[in-house]
């Protein structure tokens, strides 16, 4: 159905969305002619005018303390939208890759019980999905997406660097606190830039020409699940053959966990499947709900018990917590079956994780001898997945511009990932790139730099063979990643009103996603206060 109203105001404003105290707020979007934005609280009412220009309008508000309870209605001819439970407090802009973007609930085995015992209805979180447009000629829409609460299930969902960040502001200052989330999983510091700045470090326009027309992004990325997928169905051979519900007959033991060695140029691509058998008795299932951690794999997994299906992972990095239905557990044996796709050479159960079945009244450790039977073999790696998030200028177009009038109290970055294999100028893109920011937002706004954890790639080939497991020798860290955290615990003698705060000690061997994000969000939330 064709959306016929005229005035729309932009998808960041909504019920309980916080605006920024102490500089000038300002309310933008579509529209034709006269626009007037009403403030009221407590009895009273503010009210500001402009007019609509090319079919958009921004409109200031002027300086509010910090405060809540603000109604808001934005009006033009015979329309008008309401706000309810706007709040004036800090508002900050999460940038950066998939540290930045992990959610509260993906840092539960370290967090979980400073996780419940939070409670912060003014700590709220908008999140920031990019419409993809790289044609300057196309602007990029703000999503309409709600702003949320620091609070129950809504909570699980927020930036975990974010909100262990902004409670602790909340905790000293009563101020409220928003978070404009547009952090987004391996972005490049490029996706993050201008073209025109980009000029300066090389021929980035190239890579970005073919998604330069309107939906040109869209279309890659539906090509690309196409082509995905029709490797993933090539391997479908295996599945619904038995493999789910017993152990195959010549199957070869393995100790979990284990790191797939790639070194020795027996290359494998495809399915294997992994059995681990454990004993109940009657009295040790419990409740309705039993729940299943198998660590972190690598890459996608499927995972039954007892052949049925109990959860399903699509790539490589998320721990697998599996919640099931304890109905599928009896006494006796059970058989726990995996169905493991190797998709770029290296598989793994990758150590330093967890790994049990818990029933009610028993849990049982799922670590040491396992069963695998290699299920489907091709000579064919999996096309490596390109992200929109890689295209450099695509956040800048997608997620920056379109914000652009909203005002600030600063900006966290936690990025550095995707560039560690060439860090070339790293530094000097990074100072660019917030110096651009101030420009787009009109304001010189202080920025906090994560100095990155360190990590130990499981697919660089020093590790152990499928057989024997992992070495014991230590983490080896790539060069390029620690000059690229050199350059980020640097990057306040490059940038003025910078900070940074390092993740670096935060990590387990081979583990991208550090989960101790509360120790990180108190070393943000400390820098934070130089400027409130």
């Amino acid at each position: 159905m064709t959306d016929v109203r005229k005035l729309i105001p932009a998808g960041i404003f909504g019920d309980g969305m916080i605006l920024q105290r102490d500089k000038e707020s300002r309310i933008f979007g579509k529209a034709d002619g006269e626009i007037t934005v009403t403030l009221e609280k407590d009895g009273k009412t503010e009210e500001y005018k402009t007019s609509a220009a090319g079919g958009k309008f921004v409109c200031p508000l002027g300086i509010h303390e910090a405060g809540t309870g603000y109604k808001l209605t934005v009006s033009s001819g015979t329309e008008s939208v309401t706000y309810e439970d706007v709040c004036f407090g800090d508002v900050y802009y999460l940038s950066g890759q998939s540290n930045m973007e992990l959610p509260v609930y993906r840092t539960l085995d370290v967090t979980e019980d400073e996780v419940k015992a939070s409670d912060y209805p003014y700590v709220r979180q908008y999140l920031l999905t990019p419409d993809y447009r790289l044609d300057p000629a196309k602007e990029a829409n703000v999503p309409d997406a709600p702003w949320t609460k620091a609070c129950g299930k809504e909570l699980m969902d927020f930036s975990a660097v974010g909100f262990f960040a902004a409670k602790r502001l909340y905790d000293k200052t009563k101020i409220p606190v928003g978070l404009v989330h547009a952090a987004q999983g391996g972005a490049s510091i490029e996706a993050w830039m201008p073209l025109d700045l980009l000029d300066g470090f090389g021929n980035y326009r190239e890579e970005a020409k073919p998604f330069m027309g309107d939906g040109k992004v869209q279309e890659f990325l539906k090509n690309q699940d196409i082509t995905q997928a029709a490797w993933v169905d090539a391997l479908g051979d295996d599945l619904g053959k038995g493999f789910e519900d017993k152990i195959p007959e010549n199957a070869s033991e393995i100790e979990v966990p284990f790191i797939r060695n790639t070194s020795d140029g027996d290359v494998f691509f495809g399915s294997v499947w992994l059995y681990r058998e454990f004993e109940l008795e009657e009295g040790d299932i419990k409740g309705d709900e039993a729940f299943l951690y198998l660590g972190e794999m690598v890459d996608s997994d499927i995972t039954f018990i007892n052949g049925k299906e109990v959860g399903t992972t699509g790539y490589c990095y998320p721990p697998r917590k599996y919640p099931f239905d304890a109905k599928v557990l009896k006494p006796g044996k059970n058989l726990i079956a995996v169905r493991l796709l190797v998709e770029h050479g290296c598989g793994a159960f990758l150590p330093e994780h967890q790994y049990y079945v818990s029933t009610g009244n028993k849990k049982i450790d799922l670590t040491g001898k396992w069963q695998y039977k290699i299920g489907t073999r091709t000579d064919i790696e999996k096309d490596r997945f390109f992200m929109a998030q890689w295209i450099p200028s695509a956040l800048f177009q997608s997620s920056v511009l379109p914000v652009k009038d909203i005002a600030l109290k600063g900006i966290w970055w936690y990025q550095g990932e995707s560039n560690a294999n060439d860090p070339r100028r790293y530094d000097e893109k990074f100072k660019a790139m917030v110096l651009k920011f101030r420009e787009v937002f009109n304001d010189d706004l202080p920025v906090i730099c994560t100095v990155m954890a360190d990590f130990d790639d499981p697919s660089n080939g020093k590790n152990g063979d499928i057989a024997t497991g992992f070495p014991d020798d230590g983490l080896t860290i790539q060069d390029g990643w620690k000059t690229v955290q050199e350059m980020q615990l640097n990057a306040p003698e490059m940038v003025p009103l910078c900070a940074s705060v390092s993740a670096k000690d935060l990590s387990e061997p081979f583990e991208l996603h550090p989960q101790n994000k509360s120790i990180l969000g108190a070393r943000f939330a400390e820098k934070a206060m130089l400027w409130i």
